[in-house]
């Protein structure tokens, strides 16, 4: 990322999932796979690489291992409690991060959005609780409660499938700070436009969602305090936007889809279809005359299937997708970057920042 005459270095680990060989670790095998393991292995190619900043992408990652993701926590502070959780009757544990040590003590951020559930919100939340790096993008997923599944036939003794299975919610997870991460989810400390309607996807969508609520917190002591670097940060950040194309663009499109969702209605005429589909052109031809480059109005949807396009083209569409700009992580890089110019410059700053 360059500011002014300074580049600086941003080393981005994107995660898809809290995955654990469960098996292979129940065996004992030492090199057994998951997700921390790849996480810190990573951290130490990009301190070889002399990165200023570690940014965590964890946009549409939908969880897993609660294990992962309190050791994952582990990698970015020294010990202490990651997770409450409080069953059906009451009860009330903490998972906690037992390794001495941090694989990566620099400028940290965490990029979310709608789709980040479950284990990401856990991760997020406790880095956020810790002060131990900066939480940026969408509103999470809100994604707070534990389910197992009954097998009714099994309980009934049936010899032929007959009653399926029932999914019950046994356990609800808690914040360290006390807050669940149920329904709200975890609010970005420098949010980023929403590209979904919350009201139509995330825990706040369902009925029968359970309510947010609170518990008492645990004793943990923050490895930093960012009240003294947010409001430059959201500065800095709100300056470039407003000045970014692209980002003009993106909030275009969201206020043309509400609009259009709120319309409920669409044309099956097909001469109005197609002066739809040749005006949508002429915005994106438009755009890119004017120098914008945003992965929404660069990708267009065919309509098809993957199987329905013959190979090439499915080959095309997919290079596309990973040649296009992504606003959001440039843009969360920016922020990581500034947070590096920031404590630079400012010691005393860094000092009440960074893990001591």
């Amino acid at each position: 990322m360059k500011d002014g005459g300074t580049t600086r270095r941003i080393g981005v680990i994107t995660l898809p999932g809290f995955y654990q060989d469960f098996a292979a670790r129940q065996k004992g095998d030492k090199d057994f796979k998951s997700a921390t393991r790849d996480v810190a292995r990573l951290l130490g190619e990009l301190k070889k690489d002399n990165v200023d900043g570690v940014l965590v992408d964890l946009r549409n990652n939908g969880g897993g291992s609660l294990d992962e993701a309190v050791e994952l926590t582990g990698l970015f502070i020294d010990q202490g409690p990651v997770v409450q959780q409080r069953d059906s009757e009451g009860k009330i544990s903490v998972e906690k991060d037992t390794n001495g040590g941090l694989a990566w003590s620099g400028p940290l951020g965490v990029l979310i959005n709608r789709a980040s559930a479950s284990a990401s919100e856990i991760f997020a939340a406790a880095i956020q609780d810790y002060g131990r790096g900066i939480v940026i993008g969408e509103q999470s997923f809100g994604k707070g409660t534990v389910q197992t599944v009954v097998d009714l036939d099994q309980l009934a003794k049936t010899e032929k499938p007959e009653f399926g299975e029932l999914k019950m919610t046994i356990a609800q997870f808690f914040r360290i700070n006390g807050g669940t991460t149920q329904l709200r989810g975890v609010v970005p400390d420098i949010p980023l436009p929403a590209m979904i309607d919350t009201e139509e996807f995330g825990e706040s969508s369902y009925d029968n969602a359970l309510p947010w609520t609170k518990i008492r917190p645990v004793d943990y002591t923050p490895t930093g305090d960012l009240t003294g670097l947010l409001p430059n940060l959201t500065s800095l950040h709100e300056s470039r936007v407003s000045r970014d194309k692209d980002f003009e663009y993106l909030r275009q499109d969201i206020a043309e889809f509400d609009a259009q969702r709120k319309k409920n209605l669409i044309s099956l005429n097909e001469t109005e279809r197609r002066k739809e589909r040749e005006a949508r052109e002429a915005k994106i031809k438009l755009r890119e005359n004017e120098g914008g480059t945003n992965k929404s109005a660069r990708i267009q949807d065919d309509g098809l299937q993957s199987s329905e396009r013959n190979l090439d083209d499915d080959l095309a569409l997919e290079k596309a997708n990973q040649d296009a700009k992504d606003i959001f992580l440039n843009e969360a890089a920016h922020v990581l970057s500034d947070e590096v110019g920031l404590l630079k410059a400012n010691p005393k700053l860094a000092a009440s920042v960074l893990p001591k």
